[in-house]
């Protein structure tokens, strides 16, 4: 059997899913992620530096790609080849780009990344040892990648948002690991189902499309469960241990995962009283404020850089006393930069005075921070924000867990275990960060129509809403009311 990039790759994150790459296809759960559009803008992006390439169009009617890559790389009146299908007697690979250098050919791997990843290394070293099986010599090894000090500045000038990166040393490295590893890889798509239980290698380097899958095979609360415990989940499961229920007592170090065993075991939440204190000592008005931003890639507004976090709405409750709740929003879908709107916006809401409580404020602060640099006139007032932010995190963490958290005290986590009536769940189309930025997109590009846009609008409104609430009430359980 003839092994594709895809399936050697998945091998070598776990074997369980090569297996069922293999043999149960209909288990994967595949869905379109901000990364895979990403990936294939930039790809689309780079393939404008090789103007005289020709493209291997897979799937063609009548066109074997093998066949037409192979007769390209033989007429020497081609310079570059797309997509050129490679294959060898164990790998059938395809190759983004393939660059006449002299006798030889240089591979160049197209990545939506601002650096070269371990991940890109074994994927490139895959796609090497296919061409060195097929007989086709390769000069150069480069990787593609984004600038990420690139700033765009206008006119449609993207000179310098692309560079490459030879990687040939670590390649060449690195191929005799992937060779010793095709014979024992075909072993296990030839023999039973691997048994694995659930760990890093469920997100570590790519996303599983089996992960649900193995999630119904696991014990209600798996040790893979544990926060930051990477090193003490390898050891449990090396002792065939896999529910957190069944940790015997004095083994765990970690005061949080000691904390996690004794709530898991007794099946009923913890609240620790001393979590309303705190909220005696905070001042009114409140505001409860959230950000939802959008990143790019490839940057469309001047003054931009690839990925930088770009903020476009805002939310905020506002309690002006014990009995009296508002709330404010802001969201710019104008498709024009909203930074300057953004943050004027921001600061006629906020006022002079009253704690800012925000989940998690790494995010936020950074943000108006960012923005303060942008807009030097603005500077003192926004970093007076940052001054005002009341981090609501670190008090949940510290004063509450339920089991069903299952290792995450992120507000979408916390809020239907400490508000059951609420929950990110009954919210329609936009449900969390990500969906959100695809909404974004969808409202600015020209090409969605208009009741489509209001539907978007309404539910990203809705979404950003939800989530300062969700702060309201979090606060209030921890208060007590």
């Amino acid at each position: 059997m003839r092994y594709s990039k895809t399936e050697i790759l998945a091998g070598l994150q776990c074997e369980k899913q090569l297996f069922l790459r293999v043999h149960h296809p209909e288990l994967a759960v595949q869905q379109s992620t901000p990364d895979s559009v990403t990936g294939q803008v930039v790809q689309a992006h780079a393939r404008l530096q090789f103007p005289d390439a020709v493209l291997v169009r897979r799937g063609a009617p009548g066109m074997d790609p093998f066949a037409k890559s192979a007769e390209l790389i033989a007429d020497t009146s081609v310079n570059t080849i797309f997509e050129a299908g490679i294959q060898s007697q164990e790998l059938a690979v395809f190759v983004d780009v393939l660059q006449r250098n002299g006798q030889a050919w240089d591979l160049i791997e197209i990545k939506a990344t601002t650096d070269v990843k371990d991940k890109h290394i074994e994927d490139v070293s895959v796609q090497a040892v296919a061409v060195a099986q097929a007989g086709i010599p390769i000069r150069r090894f480069w990787l593609m990648h984004i600038n990420n000090e690139f700033v765009y500045h206008g006119n449609h000038d993207y000179t310098g948002l692309l560079i490459r990166e030879d990687i040939s040393a670590r390649v060449l490295s690195h191929m005799p690991f992937i060779e010793s590893k095709l014979v024992p890889l075909q072993a296990v798509v030839t023999g039973q189902q691997p048994e694995r239980h659930l760990g890093s290698q469920y997100n570590k380097p790519y996303p599983c499309p089996y992960r649900p899958y193995c999630e119904t095979q696991a014990p209600d609360y798996p040790v893979a469960d544990l926060p930051n415990g990477w090193q003490i989940i390898q050891t449990l499961h090396a002792k065939e241990i896999f529910d957190i229920r069944d940790i015997p007592a004095g083994m765990l170090t970690s005061d949080t995962h000691q904390r996690v065993r004794r709530i898991t075991i007794a099946g009923v939440p913890e609240l620790l009283p001393g979590a309303g204190e705190i909220f005696t000592t905070l001042p009114y008005p409140r505001y409860y404020l959230d950000f939802v931003c959008i990143q790019f890639a490839i940057p469309i507004w001047e003054g931009t850089r690839p990925y930088m976090q770009l903020p476009f709405q805002w939310s905020c409750h506002i309690e002006r006393d014990p009995d009296t709740l508002l709330h404010r929003e802001f969201l710019d879908t104008s498709g024009v930069d909203p930074r300057r709107a953004f943050a004027e916006a921001l600061l006629a809401m906020c006022g002079e005075s009253g704690p800012i409580i925000v989940y998690n404020q790494s995010f936020e602060k950074r943000i108006i921070r960012e923005l303060a640099e942008v807009f030097p006139e603005l500077c003192v007032a926004l970093l007076a924000l940052n001054e005002r932010v009341f981090d609501l995190l670190p008090v949940v963490k510290a004063n509450y867990y339920h089991p069903a958290m299952k290792d995450s005290w992120s507000i979408k986590c916390v809020l239907p275990c400490l508000v059951p009536e609420l929950s990110y769940k009954d919210l329609a189309g936009v449900q969390d960060g990500t969906e959100a930025q695809a909404a974004y997109l969808a409202i600015i590009n020209t090409n969605t129509p208009v009741s489509d846009k209001q539907q978007l609008i309404n539910n990203l409104l809705a979404y950003c809403k939800l989530n300062t609430y969700a702060m309201v009430k979090v606060s209030a359980r921890l208060a007590g009311k």
